[in-house]
């Protein structure tokens, strides 16, 4: 056989080191995994009992569609209906299958340094990539994206809040750029960390999809719903778009346990709030120690913050952190927000 000659410079994700190999090379010091942006508690005691329940029928296929997730998901989203969400494998999986659906040859366009993911998988389904830098506050600068535009261009991908910075763009001036893009090309708001947004007006970014006909939104339980290992996301997208997703999907590609741990996660929206609250307020808590130790670090959106200074100085209280070279940050780390506990080995370490 011969392999695609464009997947010979594409190489597996390599994830940060885990705690265990820490210990392995550094003898029996306990280190916690602060590098994936993982929430540092599981899932909700509702989605916990849906899952074990949903094991009782693993014999059977899910739902192919995901049909009474969707419902949920679109009751969550006022103006949504069940025909306008996609779900996935992880948001991942609903990115893959946007592009995809994409004319070629032909490009995607996103800022960089932001997810990694977006560069390989355009390559491996055939499309070019073109990478617009940030601009000097670490936000993605959007009149730069805007000329980057051309005739070949089929998407933007558009992470907000970015990862893995952290900044983010209100909905008007997303709205803005969305409706100055060409028709034809298609705009995919990465939105895996839009609950943390303090901005109640980004809550309707949904809307911004609805009204148009070349937007859609993708969305993760990886993150506040505390469900990474189960993988599930979804998408909201115009109806005629969320058609062609479902044409290219793989069939029964979310499970059964995580179709029902994430429908009743969604319905705990009190719930997600508090978890939202807290780290809201941990985010707050290690901003002002970065502050107080005079480290440069980029005001945070998410459960996660940029800070300039390398991954060892956080070792020495057993804590594992992002390295930056990783990220197009050397230099930097990126450190998810852990509990309380946790936090407090990251802020002895400035010490």
């Amino acid at each position: 056989m011969r392999p695609r000659v464009a997947l010979e410079n594409i190489h597996p994700y390599q994830p940060p080191r885990m705690d265990w190999e820490m210990a392995a090379d550094r003898g029996s010091k306990e280190y916690v995994k602060l590098t994936m942006n993982e929430l540092s508690f599981g899932p909700l005691p509702e989605a916990k009992a849906a899952a074990a329940e949903a094991l009782s029928r693993g014999n059977l296929y899910p739902q192919r569609d995901a049909e009474p997730l969707r419902e949920v998901i679109s009751a969550s989203n006022p103006g949504c209906t069940p025909a306008n969400v996609v779900v996935g494998n992880g948001s991942s999986e609903v990115l893959v299958d946007l592009l995809q659906i994409l004319e070629r040859p032909g490009e995607v366009i996103f800022p960089w340094p932001s997810f990694p993911f977006y560069s390989s998988t355009t390559r491996v389904v055939g499309l070019d990539e073109r990478r617009v830098a940030l601009d000097e506050r670490h936000v993605v600068d959007l009149d730069a994206l805007y000329e980057a535009v051309g005739p070949t261009t089929r998407a933007v991908i558009l992470c907000n809040p970015n990862n893995p910075t952290g900044t983010y763009l209100p909905l008007e001036r997303v709205r803005s750029f969305a409706e100055a893009l060409p028709e034809e090309v298609l705009l995919i708001l990465d939105e895996a960390y839009y609950e943390f947004v303090e901005d109640p007006a980004y809550a309707g970014s949904h809307g911004l999809v609805l009204e148009s006909a070349n937007v859609v939104s993708t969305r993760t339980f990886s993150k506040v719903h505390g469900l990474a290992g189960l993988r599930i996301g979804y998408g909201i997208a115009p109806e005629g778009l969320a058609d062609y997703v479902w044409r290219a999907h793989v069939p029964f590609s979310v499970s059964l346990v995580a179709q029902a741990a994430a429908e009743a996660s969604m319905r705990r929206t009190e719930a997600i709030a508090e978890r939202v609250r807290y780290i809201t307020e941990e985010r707050e808590r290690l901003q002002s120690a970065f502050d107080e130790a005079a480290l440069e670090y980029v005001p945070s959106h998410t459960n996660f913050i940029l800070v300039r200074t390398g991954p060892e100085v956080f070792e020495k209280t057993g804590v594992l952190v992002r390295e930056g070279e990783a990220l197009g940050y050397p230099g930097w780390s990126r450190i998810s927000l852990g509990s309380k506990a946790e936090n407090d080995r990251i802020i002895a370490a400035l010490s």
